[in-house]
């Protein structure tokens, strides 16, 4: 007699109950393996203790995958909150500015003085456009070691 049937012989009897649905489940899926009803359950019963640690640790990280979601969630949810109140601050400044362009271009009482102005209003306007070119540029090398690392 082999090892294992010897030491089921000596084994304790462990017994369940089943509703009558799972049982024609379970005999179709002993059918389905070519064991019998006892077998597979004793098999199946086997491979859950044997991987129990597994299934608990795989929980585990399932549940910590859930709070890392929910706590992204909340700085995406803030991020774009800031976003908001940024893109508000800088439409109010805008309108400020273009008051005080407006303001200054009809205080300039002279077409000379008015032509100062405007090539005044464009030098800053391009020196603003280089700078936001070059912030742009280091964010995107910025952007492209993170994502690539």
């Amino acid at each position: 007699m082999s090892e294992r049937k010897e030491a089921l012989r000596f084994s304790p009897k462990v017994e369940t109950r089943l509703t009558r649905a799972d049982i024609n489940r379970l005999d179709g899926a002993a059918k389905a393996a070519g064991t019998t009803r006892s077998d597979f359950i004793r098999r199946g019963l086997l491979w859950y203790l044997d991987n129990l640690d597994n299934l608990k640790d795989a929980e585990r990280e399932g549940q910590t995958a859930q709070a890392i979601r929910y706590a992204t969630d909340q700085i995406v949810k803030a991020i774009l909150s800031a976003t908001d109140r940024i893109c508000g601050m800088l439409a109010r400044q805008g309108a400020e500015v273009g008051t005080l362009y407006e303001l200054t271009w009809r205080a300039c009482g002279t077409a000379e003085a008015k032509e100062q102005f405007t090539a005044a209003a464009n030098t800053a306007k391009q020196r603003q456009r280089n700078r936001l070119d070059n912030d742009e540029r280091s964010i995107a090398e910025r952007t492209k070691k993170v994502v690539t690392s």
